[in-house]
């Protein structure tokens, strides 16, 4: 494998691409980012590489919707910005990035847990997990001397089948005291029939499955833990984010060891493909089912602790109920003179009771519609994100082609904002993309849409409105924003301008010297290369393509 070049005085800009979204919706991408954080946190922050983050999310949209338009997207978004590096992590990052060749040509491109380990891409590095099924298989003997049958659970794909080639391999050596059957072209009915029928001296071994036989989709979490509520037998798994409550692990690909792979690029250095597995077990299981011999290697998860650690929070709690019994009782005897005035102060502490138990009722609605609005909503501002933005223009766009209206489109971008956090620190920065979304919701109107596209980057959507009038509001938007002061750590007052490209449609029924009406590519396009010259004009300004 080609050595990668030692870090430089300037910090790296890297891109990274991962296949199943956020930490949020993925376990393993939580590993991935505990791993990376733990190999980061020693590195000197000036040298700390820049690190662009991108998510295809594909756990909760599925595959083709998760690239649809992400090359237009990363084209337009990272235009200016120079990479050293484009990591790939899981199958369809890579498989997207490896039929993009055109995107960012000349970038060093590293594929990391793939899926293909005998792949050599023509544009890149294969640093695919190397399963060592033979050790996996070993171990599971090692820990359950008893066992006589394995059922291995995979599915019809091609990685899937490629494992299934080396797990076959990998059981041949034991044929003469271990039997295999291979659970991987099966409905799900099929499958759950058949782990209930297992008995003493089989497990089941299971690998990431995302269809069964008859095409129903899935996800590897939701298969462990149906598994796991129907197995009388001890689950064995190849990854680490499948080790769920009753599920067993064993030697598995580590989240935390890719993430500290990717890290190790991010700072310029060799990284190795052989670490990546690591032998780790789940404790309840490892009880429910007797299992002895663990190798001395094995991390060891939700092991218990001692009672006090475990439940000084019921022991105080309980304590504190008796003192509070004993407190009421002697209020009691010492009131029995005032019978009613007591009984009255019961009845209006119930009455608390029951508000404080409609307040949370109340509450938990509400982080419900919170959790609802996440997937369109950016954290930091309140406002859309790209995903939301990109539904909107294409609903407005399609309503303004049928009834012939005009819209207008603005691309905003703070000047200079890597100054501001190379100066300031990452905290005013926020402070500056905050301010500038304030005034953002102050000069729009109720029908117009406003949403962070990425950065320092917003996007605000003006349906039925003809270019002189977005550019007069584009020009109110650059005034309210020249008079911010964003307050710093050290109590300095930094000012703000911003930079903004406007363009407007052209509707079908204006569109007869057009082949076609615009779409949200050449609308995005425009806005950004009217932005691009009010950069390049001087910035503090609009321009309009």
């Amino acid at each position: 494998m080609a050595e990668i070049s030692a870090p430089r005085f300037a910090p790296r800009q890297v891109l990274v691409l991962y296949s199943l979204g956020s930490d949020a919706s993925s376990q393993w991408q939580t590993l991935i980012h505990k791993g990376m954080s733990a190999e980061l946190a020693n590195e000197n922050w000036h040298l700390a590489p820049g690190i662009y983050e991108e998510r295809l999310d594909s756990v909760r949209v599925g595959e083709q919707p998760a690239v649809a338009g992400l090359e237009t997207y990363l084209q337009t978004k990272y235009r200016m910005v120079q990479f050293d590096a484009i990591i790939t992590e899981n199958y369809l990052a890579a498989q997207f990035l490896s039929q993009h060749p055109q995107l960012f040509p000349g970038v060093p491109r590293y594929y990391v847990n793939q899926g293909r380990q005998d792949w050599t891409p023509a544009d890149g590095i294969n640093l695919d997990v190397r399963h060592d099924f033979g050790k996996a298989i070993a171990i599971m003997l090692q820990v359950t001397p008893g066992l006589r049958h394995i059922a291995v659970v995979g599915d019809g794909s091609a990685r899937g089948q490629a494992w299934i080639a080396a797990i076959r391999d990998a059981i041949a050596p034991y044929q003469d005291r271990l039997k295999a059957d291979f659970w991987d072209h099966l409905s799900q009915e099929e499958l759950w029939r058949r782990t209930g029928t297992l008995g003493p001296g089989s497990a089941i071994y299971l690998l990431p499955v995302y269809r069964d036989e008859l095409g129903q989709r899935t996800t590897p979490p939701a298969m462990a833990r149906d598994l796991a509520s129907r197995s009388a037998v001890p689950i064995f798994t190849s990854v680490e984010s499948l080790i769920l409550p009753g599920v067993v692990g064993g030697y598995v690909i580590s989240g935390e060891k890719v993430g500290r792979t990717i890290a190790r690029i991010l700072l310029g250095r060799t990284p190795n493909p052989d670490g990546m597995q690591a032998t780790i077990f789940d404790d309840a299981a490892v009880q429910r089912f007797g299992l002895r011999n663990l190798p001395g290697e094995s991390r060891i998860l939700n092991r218990p602790q001692g009672v006090w650690a475990q439940y000084h929070w019921q022991i105080i709690a309980g304590l504190s109920l008796i003192a509070l019994q004993a407190a009421l009782i002697t209020a009691l005897l010492l009131a029995r003179r005032s019978r009613r005035a007591s009984v009255a102060a019961l009845h209006a502490e119930r009455d608390m009771l029951e508000e404080r138990v409609l307040q949370r009722t109340l509450e938990l609605l509400v982080a419900n519609s919170r959790l609802e609005q996440q997937a369109t909503t950016d954290p930091l501002t309140g406002l859309g994100n790209r995903r939301m933005m990109t539904l909107r223009l294409t609903e407005e766009l399609e309503r303004a082609q049928r009834f012939g209206h005009t819209l207008s489109l603005l691309m905003i971008d703070i000047d200079h904002f890597k100054r501001i956090n190379d100066d300031h620190g990452h905290d005013a920065g926020d402070r500056a993309i905050a301010a500038v979304a304030q005034v953002l919701r102050s000069v729009t109107r109720g029908m117009d849409t406003a949403a962070r596209f990425g950065g320092e980057e917003f996007v605000l959507l003006m349906p039925e409105t003809p270019l002189p009038v977005a550019l007069e509001a584009a020009e109110r938007l650059r005034l309210a924003a020249a008079s911010l002061r964003v307050e710093c750590d050290d109590g300095q007052l930094v000012s703000l301008t911003i930079s903004i490209g406007v363009t407007c449609n052209t509707p079908q029924s204006t569109a007869a010297t057009r082949r076609e009406a615009d779409n949200m590519t050449d609308l995005l396009i425009r806005a950004d290369q009217a932005l691009y010259r009010a950069k390049h004009g001087g910035r503090d300004r609009v321009e309009w393509s």
